[in-house]
């Protein structure tokens, strides 16, 4: 029999394992390449740290706005500090801090602003490398998770136990409050509270109130919901060293009051 595009009976035995190695290969490719705006790969917080998890439902819904106005509030009774989990193309704290304290072990970028520690990746960070741990003891520490993988339901942010709660922040808008209900319905918020980036739900409109589905409800209806007030000028310049508006500022003490209420 001629031979098939120069095989040889030798070349046809080794076929399988030549398939099984290219898949390995390329299976360690993918874990090597893997977007680092995922979350924290098995990263495990300090014994004596308390976790909330931030996350917004929308891209740019003020997610690390809400974060910072968080941790701010929180560095007013101790140590509190953000991770931000997004890579840098994608960081809201680039021009956040007052003063940078230089890149640690992990390629992780650090910064201070009134109390607060600014965690967040830079050009040079590993893959799988955990941030630093709290430099004092009971720190407050803020996840900035970024966008939950709705479209992914087995695939969490991070580990479902390293967050005492979750924050899950939304404009003011049918396709965010669809987005909520998903997100409500698939579990992915342990303890969620609501931020709402823009009117309070007292005053919606009634095609906005009509898109409010079952489990929306009951959180709206369970009292676990901030509003926060749009400010132009931060929709402007971004997060900078200057200090947060002070509406948005008395938003951030009512969302503490409310996790620090919550089951632990």
């Amino acid at each position: 029999m001629a031979e098939v595009m120069g095989m040889t009976d030798a070349t046809i035995e080794l076929t399988p394992l030549a398939a099984t190695v290219r898949s390995a290969l390329a299976q360690k490719v993918r874990q090597q390449v893997r977007p680092t705006d995922g979350g924290l790969y098995g990263w495990r917080p300090r014994y004596d740290e308390r976790v909330v998890a931030v996350a917004g439902l929308t891209g740019s819904v003020g997610a690390t706005m809400v974060s910072l106005a968080l941790a701010s509030a929180a560095a007013l009774r101790g140590p509190a500090r953000i991770i931000e989990c997004a890579p840098p193309s994608r960081s809201g704290l680039t021009a956040a801090a007052a003063a940078e304290l230089g890149t640690g072990r992990g390629g992780w970028a650090r910064g201070q602003r009134e109390g607060v520690t600014l965690i967040r990746r830079s050009s040079t960070s590993l893959f799988d490398a955990g941030p630093p741990p709290p430099e004092q003891d009971g720190t407050f520490t803020v996840l900035d998770v970024g966008d939950l993988p709705t479209g992914r339901p087995g695939e969490q942010c991070i580990a479902a136990d390293v967050a005492d709660g979750w924050v899950l922040v939304a404009r003011a808008s049918v396709p965010c409050l669809r987005q909520l209900e998903l997100v409500l319905d698939l579990g992915l918020a342990h303890n969620p509270t609501l931020a709402i980036v823009g009117t309070s739900p007292r005053r919606w409109s009634r095609r906005l109130a009509s898109a409010i589905q079952p489990r929306t409800r009951a959180l709206l209806e369970s009292g676990r919901v901030v509003t926060f007030r749009p400010d132009r000028r931060l929709a402007l310049t971004g997060l900078t060293p200057d200090p947060l508006p002070r509406h948005i500022a008395a938003s951030a003490r009512t969302l503490l009051t409310i996790l620090e209420g919550l089951p632990q």
